[in-house]
């Protein structure tokens, strides 16, 4: 089966930078992602971010807008892969489409506005907060959000916290708010081209399900020939005893700067109360019969500019 999007989706954007004088500039981003063998984009004309912000390589940047929060950089941190966030078929499904929640690590969160710190010496830090918005139900914090994060980046090593705190309505009846809070711990470490990342997730929902998930994952990048060979595992651990393993090994064979040829094979094994699929490489796929073990093997073609 032919798809678009394997290795990353497909999108396009525009961003821009005006120097405003004394030090500040004036920032904005526009991205939006599509179907290549269709064209067709997503409900949202901009649906990968739009936001519009000032910075100061002193005092640090503030943006509003669509955006990714804080809990997103940590994440993303932590995956090495060649592109980032490129391991789809196993390793991100397992921790992107339950653990992190409703923010994930695509999650764009809208009416929200960020602040960043200037980097002190490889230090920084944010803060995000979106207002959500009212539903329906006149429930008025349906969707508000808040969370930060604090990062190290210095000779080859990043060190990163993040935290996330989502509110939700559980029952449609009632103007009691649930939560869900998230933490990401996440660590890598270069040397000589050779990368390893490592996190951890812990989340956890405060309506009466009491449900909770905690993942790890391990992933490498090891230069070989013209190209990366990548290499991941994933565990997680839900209530109802749900437990889930996730293996991915890919390669990417640069034939030029802007283009490369993939391919990856990967694999998930549930026990008798997980029913993970393949999510991101397949929503016709993203749960399977509990105790199901998929697998997957893709090639593909991906070029930028």
């Amino acid at each position: 089966m032919a798809a678009s999007g394997n290795l990353q989706s497909s999108r396009f954007g525009f961003r821009g930078s005006e120097d405003l004088g004394g030090g500040y500039r004036a920032n904005f981003q526009l991205e939006t992602g599509f179907n290549t063998y269709t064209g067709a984009g997503g409900t949202t004309m901009f649906n990968r971010g739009a936001s519009v912000g000032l910075s100061s390589a002193k005092y640090g940047s503030v943006d509003a807008g669509f955006m990714y929060l804080p809990i997103y950089w940590v994440f993303l941190g932590s995956d090495v892969a060649t592109y980032g966030l490129s391991n789809p078929a196993a390793i991100m499904s397992l921790e992107h489409t339950v653990t992190l929640g409703k923010s994930g690590t695509g999650g764009f969160y809208p009416n929200a506005v960020r602040y960043r710190t200037p980097n002190l010496n490889g230090l920084t830090s944010e803060i995000g907060y979106s207002f959500g918005a009212q539903n329906t139900s006149g429930q008025t914090v349906n969707g508000r959000n808040i969370g930060a994060n604090v990062m190290y980046s210095r000779d080859g090593v990043m060190l990163g916290y993040g935290f996330n705190h989502y509110q939700y309505y559980a029952d449609p009846t009632t103007l009691t708010a649930s939560s869900q809070l998230t933490h990401v711990f996440a660590a890598t470490y270069g040397y000589k081209s050779n990368y390893i990342g490592v996190n951890y997730i812990y989340s956890k929902r405060t309506d009466p399900t009491a449900w909770f998930a905690s993942a790890i994952m391990v992933n490498a990048k090891i230069p070989a020939g013209p190209g990366d060979i990548e290499l991941g595992v994933s565990r997680r651990i839900e209530n109802a005893n749900a437990r889930a393993m996730a293996y991915d090994a890919d390669y990417v064979y640069f034939l030029s700067k802007r283009t490369q040829l993939y391919g990856y094979g990967t694999m998930i094994t549930n026990n008798s109360h997980s029913n993970q699929g393949f999510a991101l490489l397949n929503s016709n796929f993203a749960t399977v019969t509990p105790g199901f073990d998929p697998w997957a093997v893709t090639v593909g073609l991906r070029t930028s500019f």
